[in-house]
């Protein structure tokens, strides 16, 4: 049989208790969103993907846009490895597979401005791209030479 006076602690602990809790979900640090726009030797990369490896080794990609913009959600905060793809939107990996009996897909369409980037970008841990992330709206853009 409890006593009374100890339902009365913990009930008196219980806001102590969630605040202490709350505070500490509050010390991790944070995510960032980053967007920004990639470049090759000053010009517009229009195909592919961009990596963000945080420092928890957690990877986050976006597509880039035909006017070279990524935006990649959810970064874990510090600093982050990058990887920039551009395979060619003509090779046979992005081609769709074929059903036996049906009609063949139709032919991809042409990536206007789409040129090859060194392949060493390829990867977080062989660019030699990283970047700080904060915690919230980030804006990086990433000039490959």
């Amino acid at each position: 049989m409890r006593s009374r006076g100890s339902a009365r602690v913990r009930a008196a602990c219980r806001p102590a208790a969630a605040a202490v809790l709350l505070a500490l979900a509050g010390c991790g640090p944070g995510r960032g969103d980053v967007t920004g726009k990639v470049t090759y030797q000053g010009k517009t990369v229009v195909w592919g993907t961009v990596q963000f490896e945080g420092p928890d080794g957690g990877l986050k990609q976006s597509t880039i846009g035909s006017d070279g913009t990524y935006s990649v959600q959810g970064v874990l905060a510090g600093e982050a490895k990058v990887a920039v793809s551009s395979v060619n939107p003509k090779s046979s990996d992005f081609q769709v597979i074929q059903r036996e009996g049906a009609p063949p897909p139709p032919p991809r369409p042409e990536v206007k401005g789409w040129f090859p980037i060194p392949g060493r970008y390829d990867t977080p841990h062989k660019s030699g791209l990283t970047y700080p992330v904060k915690p919230g709206p980030n804006t990086i853009d990433i000039n490959l030479e």
